[in-house]
Formats: structure tokens, sequence, C-alpha cells
């Protein structure tokens, strides 16, 4: 089954956010972060990189505006 990868800016645009989406039964995560001046990535387990994104949308006044994680589907 394929899934598809989406990734948008937080940050003021400063930092990129990778992810796939969710797909029949799989939920969807975040699988990359990445510097936009640098180009620095960060990698880990889904659950420390939602997180990180969760912490610098807080501490950027965006919380609330883009989900920084897709839900799963629930039947």
């Amino acid at each position: 089954m394929a899934q598809l990868v989406v990734s948008w800016f937080i940050y003021d645009g400063a930092i990129r956010v990778h992810a796939i989406n969710a797909v029949g039964r799989r939920k969807g995560r975040i699988i990359e972060v990445e510097e936009g001046d640098t180009g620095e990535t960060f990698q880990g387990s889904a659950r420390r990189l939602e997180r990180l994104v969760r912490r610098l949308r807080q501490s950027s006044g965006e919380l609330g505006q883009v989900p920084a994680r897709t839900p799963g589907r629930t039947s």
C-alpha cells in the first residue's frame, strides 16, 4: 500500500517537517525535521519528533494552526 509523504513549514518558515500521511489502518507520523538555513536534519522515533515539533510550534505561537500529526482512521 502506498503512502504519501508531505511536508510543511513551522517556526516562520525556518523549520520544515516531513511526515507520512495516514492511509488505511496505518497512522500518520513525522519522519524528519529539517532546519532551513543549514539543511541539518533531525531523525528519531515518531513520538520524539512529534514532541519536538509540538514544542517548536508552542514557542513560535503557531499552536492550533496545522496538525503536527495526521490522525489515523477510526472505524
